[in-house]
């Protein structure tokens, strides 16, 4: 970050150059952008290259909209409930950004991350994850410049920060999925999980600390390790950037499914507090639709298994890969330039 900060425009230009095409295209590259692509392009050895091709395709057999709810009120919920990465949004200044903001910019970088192919070097998801690592390098500075103080939290940002954010997106969205009625096989998750180990990888995660995370269960137990360490009560803001999330998934929904926003937000309130009802901390939002919403999910489960049968599999991956590509489409072409 230092040398993109100092080096102007020819830096970032062989920022982008060098993750479409590789450090072995540039011809004298700054230190630390060597140093960055080396490690990008040089994965871990526990990572299964075979994956890369087709191993995202079981994410694909759910809807966007089921996506939308289980990233939103399920991970994003969880990263703004964490004291240590609150402080060091609220240090940078990032809290002050939309919700719908940060959920166009989350939903971008995921679907970007997990279409076919898109993790091999120089491919969309690819620079995608790589510039969110530099987004969190960047964070750290401005951090450490405005006030978060590392005796309370540790380095902004942490490797258990990260740990913790690439559970958010793995362990307990999968979680979120299944428990609206969306479920994977035990080998689908398998899969997915091995999936996500490329992108740990590429946000900079120490490989110790996911090889071993190759499961729901295994997953599940480091997300209590996590959550049983010394951490503050929930941050402040969770709760005013839960409302704003239901805010902008319900106009979301409302745009994807025709749910009505009146309708959506007590259903999101409902279901944020389901994902989330492990929680020690009682500040979530109240519990109601619950009976019904448990009620709803083997319904909501029997119509997925029946959209999902094996004989119609495959169409349906490929038109929810068309609709996401769609919404990548839309996403980016809205995208303000760097």
């Amino acid at each position: 970050m230092e040398e993109l900060q100092n080096g102007g425009k020819q830096t970032r230009d062989e920022l982008q150059h060098g993750l479409a095409h590789g450090a072995r295209e540039l011809t004298r590259p700054s230190p630390a952008l060597a140093a960055f692509l080396h490690d990008l392009e040089h994965p871990p050895a526990h990572l299964d290259p075979d994956v890369l091709d087709r191993g995202s395709q079981a994410w694909f057999i759910h809807p966007g909209w089921v996506h939308a709810i289980a990233l939103s009120a399920g991970s994003l919920v969880k990263i703004y409930r964490c004291p240590s990465i609150a402080a060091a949004l609220t240090a940078t200044g990032s809290l002050v950004n939309t919700a719908g903001t940060r959920l166009d910019a989350t939903g971008l970088w995921v679907n970007s991350a997990l279409l076919p192919g898109a993790l091999h070097p120089g491919k969309p998801g690819y620079i995608a994850t790589a510039h969110v690592r530099l987004v969190h390098a960047r964070a750290r500075l401005a951090a450490l410049a405005n006030g978060y103080d590392p005796a309370v939290h540790g380095s902004p940002i942490n490797q258990a920060d990260l740990l913790r954010t690439w559970l958010a997106f793995t362990h307990t969205s999968f979680r979120a999925e299944a428990m609206i009625g969306y479920t994977w096989t035990e080998s689908q998750l398998a899969v997915l999980y091995r999936y996500w180990q490329h992108i740990a990888h590429l946000m900079g995660i120490e490989p110790h600390l996911v090889a071993h995370l190759t499961g729901p269960a295994a997953a599940a137990e480091a997300d209590r390790q996590l959550a049983g360490r010394s951490q503050s009560p929930p941050a402040p803001e969770a709760d005013v950037l839960t409302h704003q999330t239901i805010e902008a998934v319900a106009e979301t929904l409302q745009a994807q499914v025709r749910l009505s926003a009146a309708v959506g937000r007590p259903l999101l309130r409902a279901l944020v507090t389901r994902f989330h009802a492990g929680s020690p901390d009682r500040s979530l939002p109240a519990r109601p639709l619950q009976s019904a919403l448990a009620a709803l999910r083997p319904v909501v489960g029997l119509g997925y298994r029946w959209q999902s049968r094996p004989a119609r599999r495959a169409a349906l991956i490929t038109e929810n890969l068309a609709l996401t590509r769609a919404y990548i489409h839309s996403l980016d072409a809205h995208r303000p330039n760097p």
